[in-house]
């Protein structure tokens, strides 16, 4: 989009850019075409951008949902075919999707522990039912000195998917219909992190070495539920990051993918992503200017989860020559940012009543701070019945799952 030309219908507010959108949907659908494409929610967190993608995407198959109530306002919105990619204790929700299951949907649950088969299992009975589950296997690479991955799954080794698949054949009502191995250390670790440029020969090189592993983990897990008479719905692998080593892999059948459609900033300092648009950010007015050179917008501090840094900050995407004061940050209120003319590359000098345009770090989580994300095409406003074309949050609807 060419920002310069655009002056947003109101500010503060989210928005989409549907040439940018359409851009990453093709690019995910040409690097993903060999499985299934499941659609991350946590990176999307909206009704509307899940049905557009879906309606774009010739390998859809279905949602990874990251909550259990989630998953039922998914089903409740014509979505029948879901993976829960974390493990719930919330049966209540649980329940409720039985409902749809009985109907056809099919419904997956994360489980890695035995009390967590258990508490299934209790519900499963209860409604005289059968509940399916996924394997959630640990794909990090644990190094002498050190942990090449994240901490989120208590299957790592085969002895230990075999205690808990001796725990789960007591239970009548759990069956074993899927398994995932996500490789959070080659699909989610950006290489080249602000300030740790150092370090991203060894980044590079862990992936690489951490690859090998990956195939050979997985892949032989697979064969041998096989051989041991599982029939397996899906092997679910992968995330945006790492998209062609992924669905390259024979034992895979689908990959998750979400954050590759917003491209948030965070992934510009990966290089599997460098081909993606900006598609989704923010943008603020300017309401102050305390001194020279010194320009202050409302709103902005939407900081990203993860371990703190200045790579979970926002980044201004238009105009160039706009820094964060170190000394304030993005703050919840208004945000100072010193103007440096040099670098505006002829964009004007922002004043009262300028837009500033903003990326969020991380993709989903710019939706828990607006209802909507206007769109816009050919750098302009979508119009729609005389007003701008929107697409509804989670937040808009509602809706806050975490």
């Amino acid at each position: 989009m060419d920002f310069s030309q655009i002056n947003p219908p109101y500010s503060p507010s989210a928005w989409l850019d549907m040439d940018a959108l359409d851009h990453n949907i093709a690019l995910v659908t040409q690097q993903t075409q060999a499985v299934n494409l499941r659609l991350a929610t946590k990176s999307i967190r909206s009704l509307d951008v899940l049905h557009y993608i879906k309606d774009n995407s010739p390998n859809y198959i279905g949602l990874m949902s990251y909550a259990a109530d989630e998953s039922v306002y998914l089903l409740e919105n014509g979505f029948d075919n879901i993976l829960c990619a974390y493990p719930t204790l919330d049966m209540q929700s649980v329940a409720q999707t039985l409902e749809y299951t009985r109907q056809g949907a099919t419904m997956i649950w994360m489980v890695d522990r035995p009390e967590q088969v258990d508490a299934l299992s209790q519900v499963a009975k209860s409604h005289q039912t059968t509940i399916e589950v996924c394997l959630d296997i640990n794909m990090s690479m644990p190094l002498p000195k050190l942990y090449f991955g994240t901490k989120r799954s208590a299957l790592m080794s085969k002895k230990d998917v075999k205690n808990l698949l001796k725990h789960i054949k007591k239970q009548r009502h759990i069956k074993v219909a899927a398994l995932m191995g996500y490789e959070a250390q080659i699909a989610g670790l950006p290489e080249h992190l602000p300030g740790k440029t150092r370090l991203s020969p060894a980044i590079k090189m862990l992936k690489q070495r951490s690859k090998k592993q990956v195939s050979q983990r997985r892949g032989s897990l697979v064969k041998w539920l096989t051989k041991q008479g599982f029939d397996l719905k899906l092997v679910n692998g992968g995330g945006s990051g790492s998209m062609d080593f992924t669905s390259s892999q024979p034992e895979v059948t689908e990959i998750t993918v979400g954050s590759a459609y917003y491209k948030p900033a965070y992934f510009d300092y990966m290089d599997s992503m460098s081909e993606y648009q900006p598609a989704a950010g923010f943008v603020l007015p300017v309401t102050r200017q305390p001194e020279k050179g010194v320009i202050t917008c409302h709103s902005g501090g939407f900081i990203a989860s993860g371990a703190t840094g200045i790579d979970k900050a926002p980044v201004v995407h238009y105009p160039q020559g706009l820094s964060i004061l170190t000394d304030e940050g993005f703050g919840e209120v208004q945000t100072p940012l010193a103007v440096n003319t040099k670098k505006l590359n002829n964009a004007a000098v922002p004043t009262i009543g300028s837009a500033v345009w903003f990326r969020h770090a991380k993709a989903g989580e710019l939706c828990e701070h607006f209802n909507e994300l206007v769109c816009y095409r050919d750098s302009q406003v979508i119009e729609a019945e005389g007003s701008a074309r929107t697409m509804t949050t989670y937040r808009g609807e509602g809706k806050c799952f975490h």
